[in-house]
């Protein structure tokens, strides 16, 4: 297990503030990833998607938009929704990784690699939101 946390304290203040914008920050990266992948995809640093490439770039903006509104679940009620939040930890981590590799190979643009480092950010500041509200 990832996490051995089990009960948490409320979400007050900067905690809060910070689940609240790592929920926009969701927001903000799943309207960038439809608006860019269709109107300008050389932005991203990608080929043009087939009509049926859309749809898992659409199924994965949801994903993103999904998970911005756990984190915003947990700046609302911590103890009830941190799982979120771990979940979320692994999985911006798992984005800056695939990121930086995909970049790596030349199959994407500095574009995503800037908005996967955001991704990497968050994960390490949710590590750290997580065990400061640890109540174990």
């Amino acid at each position: 297990m990832v996490f051995h946390f089990t009960h948490m304290t409320p979400a007050t203040g900067g905690s809060k503030a910070f689940l609240y914008v790592a929920g926009a920050f969701n927001f903000g990266a799943a309207l960038i990833l439809l608006l860019l992948t269709r109107l300008a995809p050389q932005l991203l640093g990608v080929d043009a998607p087939s009509p049926s490439q859309l749809m898992y770039v659409d199924l994965s903006a949801w994903l993103v938009v999904g998970f911005g509104i756990g984190y915003v679940l947990g700046g609302v009620d911590l103890p009830r929704f941190w799982p979120f939040i771990a979940l979320g930890a692994v999985g911006k981590a798992g984005v800056a990784i695939l990121a930086l590799v995909y970049f790596a190979a030349g199959h994407t643009g500095p574009l995503v690699l800037l908005l996967a480092a955001g991704d990497a950010v968050f994960a390490v500041l949710f590590v750290r939101l997580l065990r400061r509200h640890a109540a174990d």
